[in-house]
């Protein structure tokens, strides 16, 4: 589903922007702290409730002001549609969709399934495992509703139990059996669904990155969950449940829970040894790479409509070969934006986008493309 067009409202470096995209391909061209970024992490927000960079929605609301708004039009083959993204200081967010305000957040989650690449992807390779944990979520939100009511009942119930423990209360290790059930029953349905992507990631990844190199290097991704699931639902339940048992006495004392899917993390390897440890800095960029490219085929072959992919300023960090090999790939997706200082890192595909000059917070057309 294509953006058509997009507008944004004091959102970051921006008063006021309104611009016609193109259904396929386009270039945002400018020096760096322009806002090319500000506009792909505007269409993430609209594909995901969230930013991509942002530690808080705030800090995407303009400097002065106390709410900013993202819109756009988009379009498809079962007509057009309006979506609107509000941010406020202190009141949250507010979604309306064609004019009309929803009650949930999560109504625009698959609306407009969305891939980012950015600099900050080494991080999926060498940074914690809460970003490789993200990257599992965030493609199961945009493919599957069931995975989000889990996910939001497990973290309800991990912080119930946390707030539990810290506070000691008499009559403690009656009432933690009843967070236990929650988080049995919930995080046994985040492991067996992270278990299941993992492997296609695995089998898509390793086949790019086979690919890029010629079949020289061997990529693969691996679940790596906190609690060793069982042979089935059933069991699994049980193992968490058994887990928690365990490290009762140390999560009293502590007061947190230390236990669960919200400690998974996701091994990758590159030629069977780990990438993050034994990788060049080449190779871990390859690999987040290829991480991304698995992402993008995964949501188009489950989404209803081809993912969005925003490419933010990363062709400059590839030589040519690869350059040419993620455009390729990149037509595998939908509609895509991509952000740059030069001109030269687009060679191949300038003639084939609509192209844009951003500076200081305007952006003006340059090319209309085919």
């Amino acid at each position: 589903m294509p953006v058509l067009v997009l507008r944004l409202a004091r959102f970051r470096n921006y008063e006021a922007l309104e611009v016609a995209l193109h259904p396929r391909l386009n270039l945002f061209l400018g020096a760096n702290a322009q806002g090319k970024t500000n506009i792909l992490e505007a269409l993430y927000c609209l594909s995901t409730t969230r930013s991509f960079r942002a530690a808080a929605d705030e800090e995407m609301i303009r400097f002065g002001v106390d709410a900013c708004a993202v819109e756009a039009d988009t379009g498809s083959s079962k007509g057009r549609e309006t979506l609107r993204l509000e941010f406020a200081r202190g009141r949250g967010k507010t979604l309306t969709i064609d004019g009309k305000r929803q009650k949930k957040l999560s109504s625009l989650l698959g609306r407009l399934p969305a891939v980012v690449f950015s600099p900050d992807d080494l991080f999926l390779v060498k940074g914690a495992p809460l970003l490789r944990r993200r990257l599992l979520d965030v493609t199961l939100l945009q493919m599957d509703p069931v995975y989000l009511a889990h996910l939001q009942q497990y973290e309800r119930s991990l912080k119930q139990r946390n707030a539990l423990l810290k506070s000691r209360v008499p009559g403690l290790e009656a009432q933690l059996p009843v967070w236990d059930e929650a988080l049995a029953v919930h995080g046994t349905a985040l492991m067996m669904r992270r278990m299941d992507l993992s492997e296609n990631f695995s089998s898509r990844a390793g086949k790019a990155l086979e690919d890029l190199t010629g079949g020289l290097e061997k990529f693969e991704v691996a679940y790596d969950p906190d609690v060793k699931p069982g042979s089935g639902e059933d069991e699994t339940r049980e193992t968490i449940k058994a887990a928690l048992l365990k490290f009762r006495r140390e999560e009293t004392m502590r007061g947190m829970t230390l236990t669960g899917p919200h400690r998974d993390d996701v091994k990758l390897t590159l030629n069977g040894r780990p990438l993050r440890k034994y990788g060049s800095q080449g190779q871990m960029r390859t690999g987040a790479l290829a991480l991304k490219l698995a992402q993008l085929e995964i949501l188009a072959s489950k989404c209803s409509e081809p993912p969005l992919v925003l490419f933010d300023d990363v062709m400059a960090e590839l030589d040519a070969r690869r350059q040419a090999f993620f455009l390729e790939r990149l037509k595998k997706g939908g509609q895509a934006l991509l952000t740059g200082t030069s001109e030269a890192d687009f060679a191949g595909a300038r003639g084939e986008a609509r192209v844009f000059r951003v500076q200081g917070g305007e952006v003006t057309l340059e090319s209309n493309g085919p």
